[in-house]
């Protein structure tokens, strides 16, 4: 028997839902904090509310992650005092499942009667585990949540078991109940467009869209792969259109493409970046997005493209200087791709911010710098440089399963790291990453554009220190006594100790 078109199923719950809809059934989704910095919405949040409110629900998003941590308690309480919720959804990535389950547990306390239901790529990878270890989720949600969610909420609101809704787990008894995993949406565009209006358009600095979903590379470090399998899947350009002339209503004047891999395709970038300059769009927004310097390397021509359409920066993982590194995490890319690639970007007054990983499982001193050398290099030539510390091992990514394997996995409540296949000690490396933090504070912070160069400062001084060295400029300080000197010697003394360590 074929299976039913995705719309014609969504369709059919939406109906469902109706049927059984009595005023009193109200849903609060929540994102769990990260950071409190978020300067886009929870796009996966609005996609999840499209249907419901289709239904004629009452849908509620509350972000916690525009807030600082010390006000959470206090805001969820007054959502749910305020939305009465039958149900809760929250969303969390294994960096803020903390949060998350905070959220649960005081939701839970305060109301016990209420559904919650976990979503996201850590409980899709986790299911199992979390809910043996977490009384307070009632069901997660594996995959794409659209269709899942919509279904859930429609049997739950008919009094009806869960049994037979395909992408959940949840508790029966004594039992957990894996049900098997939902199709993915073979059609994007049979999808309702995002709620944008349920979010406040003062709340963030950029707007979030996205035009595609999946991405087909296999880079170790991804845990996207456990989500989509490597199939890649697009919308069609009028869809995006109207969803940009929807966002435009409601006052962005920035707007962000948050797809897993913007550039995979060269014709649909051109036809999509065709349609905004046709209708003129350029001119009313600043657009940016991510993806591979290969791409652009491959087609010389979308950089000028993406700059012609109103694109203003390109957001790129370049990982590593080293070939070595970049073969180990899979990146099917070269060091050299990356300084050609940020020269076209350049060219064509398109900011590439091009993000590195400093420190990996088979990082070695010499990989750490050649890293290192590349990114200066690279904001030289006029790239903007972002980095992370540490790989971070996530649930659901291949280089997890091999540090398993290998005895290097390491985990410490919500905190996933690695030990060193090269003897690097992580604690080392980080005490280092913030002496040159702090080295670059002390020396330039007073500089008329440190935020713009304050990464190159940092990296300077990292190298000096892997490389064994005092930094010239702390030398030079300490041998000519300023009203910093009392910050001089205690860093002086710091890096020696490290150096000596």
């Amino acid at each position: 028997m074929l299976e039913p078109p995705h719309f014609f199923v969504l369709s059919m719950t939406i109906l469902l839902i109706n049927s059984h809809f009595n005023g009193s059934m109200t849903i609060l989704l929540i994102n769990s904090h990260f950071n409190g910095k978020s300067e886009i919405p929870p796009l996966g949040l609005q996609y999840i509310a499209a249907p419901l409110l289709d239904a004629g629900l009452a849908v509620s998003i509350l972000d916690l992650d525009i807030m600082g941590p010390e006000a959470h308690d206090q805001v969820l309480l007054e959502a749910l005092r305020q939305c009465n919720p039958r149900i809760i959804g929250v969303t969390s990535l294994s960096n803020s499942f903390a949060s998350a389950r905070q959220i649960l547990q005081i939701a839970k306390a305060a109301r016990p009667e209420i559904l919650t239901v976990l979503g996201g790529i850590h409980a899709t990878v986790l299911s199992d585990s979390l809910l043996l270890n977490d009384p307070d989720i009632d069901v997660i949600v594996r995959g794409e949540g659209e269709m899942t969610f919509a279904e859930l909420v429609g049997n739950h609101f008919a009094g009806r078991s869960f049994d037979g809704i395909p992408g959940i787990s949840f508790r029966k008894g004594n039992q957990i109940v894996h049900q098997a995993d939902r199709p993915l949406c073979r059609d994007l565009d049979d999808l309702p467009l995002p709620a944008h209006h349920l979010v406040e358009n003062s709340s963030y600095r950029t707007r979030s869209i996205s035009s595609s979903r999946g991405c087909a590379h296999s880079c170790t470090f991804c845990s996207i792969q456990a989500l989509y399998h490597r199939v890649v899947r697009t919308r069609s350009v009028p869809g995006m259109m109207a969803e940009i002339e929807g966002l435009l209503h409601y006052g962005a004047r920035r707007i962000m493409f948050t797809d897993d891999n913007f550039t995979f395709d060269f014709d649909r970038v051109r036809d999509l970046c065709g349609e905004i300059i046709r209708r003129g769009y350029h001119r009313l927004v600043a657009f940016y997005a991510q993806g591979r310097m290969h791409d652009l390397c491959r087609h010389r021509l979308m950089a000028g493209l993406l700059s012609a359409a109103g694109f203003q920066a390109l957001y790129i993982g370049a990982e590593s200087g080293s070939a070595d590194i970049l073969n180990y995490y899979q990146k099917k890319m070269l060091p050299e791709e990356l300084l050609q690639g940020v020269s076209l970007c350049v060219e064509q007054n398109l900011t590439p911010v091009v993000n590195f990983i400093l420190f990996g499982p088979q990082d070695t001193r010499d990989t750490l710098r050649q890293t290192l050398r590349l990114a200066r290099q690279l904001f030289e030539n006029g790239a903007e440089i972002a980095y992370t510390e540490a790989l971070i091992p996530y649930p659901g990514t291949p280089i997890k399963a091999t540090l398993e394997q290998d005895g290097k996995f390491r985990e410490d409540g919500d905190i996933y790291y690695f030990e060193s296949y090269r003897g690097l000690d992580m604690s080392w490396i980080l005490q280092l990453c913030d002496l040159s933090r702090q080295l670059a504070i002390l020396f330039h912070g007073q500089d008329r554009f440190f935020e713009q160069q304050k990464v190159y400062y940092e990296f300077g001084y990292l190298d000096e220190l892997l490389d064994g060295r005092l930094p010239a400029d702390l030398e030079k300080a300490r041998c000519h006594p300023d009203q910093h000197q009392e910050d001089v010697l205690l860093l002086y003394d710091r890096a020696q100790m490290l150096l000596d360590g």
